[in-house]
């Protein structure tokens, strides 16, 4: 055994020694025991990632929620569509029993999905498919029933009281400017912890609700805390992580409480962990100010959802979408059109309704052909509606596999919330092998991804303004090139899209949809009539 192995094994003992006192706590050191990476090389620098909340994606046991076993039994249906990708709502015992964000314990799966086994099995038959695992980790706050917070708010004298952020008294910092600023601030985070934990001593603070207190990430023992649980779950073979609330890390006051200075170096500090492990992916989510994590780790470009689904409906290139793709960083800031969380939008057909599904693909296409690492939101693919409301709960329906219009195909027995209101037209069932679907124009879509993948790797060249009637661009990368012709308009455009030399073909096509003859660029230039609210794409013939 090495020094640095029994070195280790000593500090595991002295803790666990001094956390007999502390029952349900485990906050021991983990080292790194599984480093090399079970996919290809650089997989996450062209990956197409599915969001997917386990509790609401397939359950296998008849209970009515969602689990890990129902999930591995999809992974066949997720590669065939062209996911390579996953992340993961998070999957940990959590104190609000639903969507998983109130974490009471970061190294254990919520009972409710399954076993530490049937975790590590899903793991394990992603991985032979080619598809990578990554997991929401929730940094920013814990669950109130996280036994070291049940510790720390009992007593100022418990070792863990400065694991979280406590006061004698409330500093004033609220006042109503800060009202749902990202989703948080609701009311005043200073709460009295005898709210939550009976004969608790003094006020914590909790951005999001009473059952989230935060986490003092000023202090390095947190941090390292953190960095542990990352390797620990790194060494059961996952493949990087999601960050959430970024924005929310550190605050000092009511002028210092969103996107504070200090939060880059936190997300730093994590990116140094996953960077122990080789072929590993990590983004952030960043409601607003994500260049301010880019150096770090990806963060998506929340806000730009609204001009792609706003170009769609209008027919014209919105301002914002430019500037987007017109950013140094694009590249490492996906595109996301829906997320589990309202404040990114409601599900895409409620916004563009049953009778436009032209404007979602078009949406779709800008979407997965415009990032290098795109995500999509499960149901996504399908045209899935939300569930008769639009919040937080409506938008996480159980996925519409069947149009059985009681358990949509997700349970054999009765589904823990309701289905999609439009499960009975928007359907997997229904649509695979329909040309005219959405389920299999994302197909194509991902297809092309996979076949070309040029379209992660290659550099954008934007060809298009503001207000113009069509999205124009290429991806190049050496002899490799590809041009996507993008037509909002409801009339047809002769569009021009500058390409090197050499033959093309059109080749985004559905299923049973016959390839088209490839043509020769002229002058460096292809020409070409785009009918109406139309994606066409040019790849290089080879």
């Amino acid at each position: 055994m090495s020094l640095k192995r029994i070195a280790l094994c000593a500090a595991v003992s002295i803790l666990a020694q001094a956390g007999a006192a502390h029952a349900g706590i485990d906050v021991s050191p983990v080292a790194v025991e599984a480093k090399a990476s079970a996919l290809p090389k650089d997989w996450n620098k062209t990956a197409a990632f599915m969001e997917i909340f386990v509790r609401s994606y397939k359950d296998s046991d008849g209970d009515g929620i969602g689990d890990f076993n129902g999930l591995t039994s999809r992974l066949d249906y997720l590669h065939d569509l062209g996911v390579t990708g996953i992340w993961l709502m998070p999957m940990m015992p959590s104190q609000d029993g639903d969507h998983g964000y109130a974490v009471n314990d970061y190294r254990a799966v919520n009972p409710d999905y399954g076993t530490m086994a049937d975790f590590e099995r899903f793991v394990q038959e992603a991985h032979k498919r080619g598809i990578g695992i990554i997991l929401d980790f929730v940094v920013n706050h814990s669950g109130s029933g996280n036994a070291i917070f049940q510790d720390a708010a009992k007593s100022k004298a418990s070792p863990y009281r400065d694991w979280y952020v406590f006061s004698d008294k409330n500093p004033g910092w609220y006042n109503e400017k800060m009202r749902g600023v990202s989703g948080a601030y609701y009311n005043d985070p200073w709460k009295p912890v005898t709210k939550i934990v009976p004969g608790g001593v003094g006020l914590y603070y909790g951005v999001f609700s009473d059952s989230m207190p935060d986490l003092n990430l000023k202090n390095p023992k947190v941090i390292s805390y953190l960095q542990d649980t990352m390797r620990f779950w790194m060494n059961k073979g996952v493949d990087g992580f999601r960050l959430d609330a970024v924005t929310m890390l550190i605050e000092d006051g009511p002028k210092a409480y969103f996107n504070n200075p200090a939060n880059p170096g936190i997300v730093a500090k994590l990116r140094e962990t996953l960077d122990e492990y080789d072929n590993r992916y990590m983004i952030c989510e960043a409601s607003e100010g994500a260049d301010m994590y880019v150096k770090a780790c990806s963060a998506f470009a929340y806000g730009v959802q609204q001009s792609i689904i706003e170009g769609a409906k209008k027919g014209a290139v919105q301002p914002a979408l430019i500037t987007q793709l017109q950013n140094p960083h694009a590249d490492l800031m996906p595109l996301a059109l829906q997320s589990h969380d309202a404040y990114v939008g409601d599900r895409l057909m409620n916004q563009f309704g049953v009778n436009d599904p032209a404007d979602y693909k078009l949406a779709a296409a800008i979407s997965i052909l415009a990032s290098s690492t795109p995500f999509a939101y499960y149901g996504e693919e399908i045209g899935m509606s939300n569930g008769g409301a639009f919040n937080d709960p409506g938008i996480r329906s159980p996925m519409s596999w069947t149009g059985y219009p009681r358990t949509a195909g997700f349970t054999r027995g009765t589904p823990y919330r309701d289905v999609a209101i439009n499960v009975a037209s928007q359907n997997v069932a229904i649509e695979a092998g329909d040309p005219n679907s959405l389920l299999e124009y994302y197909r194509a879509l991902y297809a092309l991804r996979r076949d070309h993948p040029v379209f992660g790797t290659g550099r954008l060249d934007l060809q298009s303004n503001a207000g113009d009637p069509a999205l124009v661009f290429t991806r190049t990368v050496a002899d490799d090139e590809a041009a996507v012709l993008v037509n909002l308009s409801n009339a047809p455009q002769s569009l021009s899209v500058k390409v090197g030399e050499g033959r093309f073909v059109q080749s985004l096509h559905v299923v049973g949809e016959a390839p088209a003859a490839a043509m020769a660029s002229e002058d460096g230039k292809l020409t070409v009539v785009v009918p109406a609210k139309t994606t066409w794409v040019f790849t290089k013939s080879r």
